[in-house]
C-alpha cells in the first residue's frame, strides 16, 4: 500500500536563499520517501528518493546534488532541502513511501 502525507504547509522564501520541508511519515524508517515536485500544467516529477538502509539520497537523472538536498531527522521525520531559491522553483512538493 502507498502512504502520502496529506499535510499542507505552505514555505515562502525570498530568492536566493533555502528553504526546508519537513516530511512526516506514517511509519517508523521507512526503506524509501520519494520527493516529487508537482508544477502547474505539468506531471509530478520525482527529484529524489532516501534510501533509509543506507542512508544515502538517489537523486533522479539531470537533478543536481547542489540544488536538493534530504535526509532523516528521526525515524519517522525526513527533512528535504531546496537550496538558491528561484521563481521557477515553486510549486507543490511531496513526500511519499510504499509499504
Amino acid at each position: 500500500s502507498s502512504n502520502l502525507e496529506g499535510r499542507t504547509k505552505s514555505v515562502t522564501r525570498p530568492p536566493g536563499s533555502s528553504a526546508v520541508i519537513t516530511c512526516d511519515l506514517p511509519v517508523e524508517n521507512a526503506a524509501y520517501i520519494h520527493w516529487y515536485l508537482h508544477q502547474e500544467g505539468k506531471a509530478p516529477q520525482r527529484l529524489l528518493y532516501y534510501d533509509s538502509y543506507n542512508s544515502r539520497v538517489v537523486l533522479e537523472s539531470g537533478i543536481s546534488r547542489e540544488k536538493y538536498h534530504a535526509y532523516a531527522s528521526t525515524g519517522k521525520s525526513l527533512k528535504f532541502i531546496v537550496e538558491n531559491l528561484i521563481e521557477h522553483d515553486s510549486g507543490v512538493y511531496y513526500c511519499a513511501t510504499w509499504e
